[in-house]
């Protein structure tokens, strides 16, 4: 299962960390291929989700039902009283721009003024196997691990009662140049942290494919509890990868200030884009003494920010004091843009002195609205598995590997025609880089003009020469099917076919050739 993430590099080049990927970085910028380097493999994968019910890609909580995509309606559950100092309710205000490790939650330190995963280091404080230290901060050595990475390397379990699951996730990701086989995955330590959702092994993995990882943690008493996740591959002497799982569960009651969410992991399901789901969390005063939530912050880690598709509906004003026993209900929600899987995490900062910052989890599949309602939908697949092909759907006077004409594996959604409506922007609903395909790219309300299609052969990954076909559909009515079209080279160009629109009305272009590449935009 592939994730629709920021590469970690480009995440890397944005901060202080620039020197330890500063080649990938200037290999983007530039082109490599422009420049008469040899072409990068720097990309993620992207996913066609598939159904839900039991299957690998079943997120946590799925359940195997698509949620609501309608106001839920309030949280249930006491709120304070009328008198007492109760939250009143406006917008969320940023986070503060400045952060220090001591502020952080266990298992964080302070980066660029936001806390995210991840640990120090120095000459005294080493960093684990798999790992380097780059900037004072542990990061994932590709070089080390034969190309694998964790990220996050740390997983800090909130409080949850005995008998109530809690689960987080990690992703795997393959930052190396060559195909790899994760092997084996281990939980080391405590038992009570264990993989409810293991993939089938041998995992393979392709140059920047990822693969996340639910992890589960079941307290069966009020001890804190450690263990470490390993992941070995076929790689010849490369040391696991691992990550560290804590917990830190404790005793809740007593005059102190006392916070939990209720619950703690927030699964959208299936979300149609231009539908907004809502689903409730309820944060719970649960000692004696009033607690006060100082802040909500979007979560980071070296991933990224958790993204803007999720957001909390008229959240509370900050300080919010809670009575003890009271509720404070959060109207949780989900507006999908491109589809695939999003998932990330809210950080909830109260005066609970044990967990001063608890965490919600969200996560969600988006899909694409039913082809019966898209006025361009282009839809493309090859015959070679190993292989890495891209679609490029150009704008009415746009120009390949630009940012506001392309829209391309690095530019997946511009924002085409009225900047104020998404039904007007070309999406790639799936991108796929170690073969067959399909990929897609969605209109759903084209702006009137001429629209190309390209197919651009990007890499191989070992597979043989690929032979694409292209399908344009619209409502769901195929009006041209193209190929099966040879591409024997690396940067080979197939100009495939114009469509008018209105009418729409195609002409075939047809002709293959080697074209330098351009620069990347950035995306995925």
């Amino acid at each position: 299962m592939s994730m629709f993430r920021p590469s970690l590099p480009g995440l890397l080049c944005a901060g202080a960390l620039s020197l330890l990927v500063g080649a990938a970085c200037s290999d983007d910028a530039a082109g490599t291929a422009a420049t008469g380097g040899a072409p990068s493999t720097d990309r993620d994968q992207g996913l066609d989700p598939g159904p839900v019910g039991g299957a690998p890609g079943t997120l946590p909580g799925a359940g195997g039902s698509e949620s609501p995509t309608t106001d839920a309606g309030p949280a249930g559950g006491d709120v304070p009283p009328s008198g007492d100092a109760g939250p009143q309710f406006i917008d969320l205000g940023p986070a503060e721009p400045e952060c220090f490790d001591e502020n952080c939650a266990a298992g964080q330190v302070c980066y660029e003024g936001a806390c995210i995963d991840g640990t120090r280091c120095d000459g005294a404080n080493p960093c684990p196997g798999g790992r380097i230290c780059v900037d004072g901060l542990c990061v994932g050595d590709p070089v080390a691990t034969g190309g694998l990475v964790a990220e996050p390397d740390q997983l800090l379990f909130s409080y949850s009662d005995v008998g109530q699951s809690i689960r987080y996730t990690t992703t795997l990701i393959n930052r190396g140049d060559d195909i790899l086989n994760v092997t084996a995955l281990n939980v080391v330590g405590s038992q009570t942290f264990t993989l409810p959702e293991p993939p089938a092994l041998p995992l393979r993995l392709v140059p920047e494919q990822s693969h996340d990882l639910i992890v589960q943690f079941d307290p069966d008493d009020l001890a804190p509890e450690n263990a470490v996740l390993q992941a070995i591959t076929d790689v010849q002497g490369a040391p696991p990868v691992e990550v560290l799982l804590q917990s830190d569960h404790k005793q809740v009651g007593g005059l102190t200030p006392c916070l939990r969410v209720v619950p703690a992991q927030v699964n959208f399901g299936f979300v149609q884009r231009g539908n907004v789901a809502h689903q409730n969390v309820d944060l719970l005063s649960c000692g004696e003494a009033p607690v006060t939530v100082l802040r909500i912050d979007r979560g980071r880690s070296f991933l990224g920010e958790l993204s803007q598709h999720f957001d909390i509906a008229n959240p509370p004003a900050f300080p919010a004091i809670i009575q003890p026993g009271q509720r404070l209900p959060l109207d949780m929600t989900y507006a999908p843009g491109r589809a695939g899987i999003e998932s990330g995490f809210w950080e909830v900062r109260s005066n609970d002195p044990a967990t001063p910052t608890a965490r919600i989890d969200v996560s969600a599949i988006a899909a694409p609205p039913p082809l019966e309602n898209v006025g361009l939908h282009i839809r493309v697949s090859w015959n070679t598995d190993l292989t890495d092909v891209d679609t490029h759907v150009i704008a009415p006077g746009g120009q390949m590997w630009t940012c506001e004409g392309d829209c391309y594996f690095s530019n997946p959604n511009p924002n085409w025609g009225d900047p104020n409506r998404w039904e007007d922007d070309p999406f790639l609903d799936t991108d796929d880089v170690d073969g067959f395909g399909p990929e897609n790219v969605n209109i759903q309300d084209p702006i009137p003009g001429t629209y190309t299609v390209l197919i651009h052969y990007w890499d191989t990954h070992g597979g043989n020469t690929p032979d694409t076909e292209v399908e344009v559909l619209t409502f769901n009515n195929r009006i041209g099917s193209y190929g099966p079209v040879s591409t024997p080279n690396v940067d080979d160009v197939w100009r495939v076919v114009e469509i008018d629109w209105p009418g729409p009305v195609v002409r075939p272009l047809g002709g293959v050739r080697n074209e330098p590449r351009g620069a990347l935009c950035g995306g995925f």
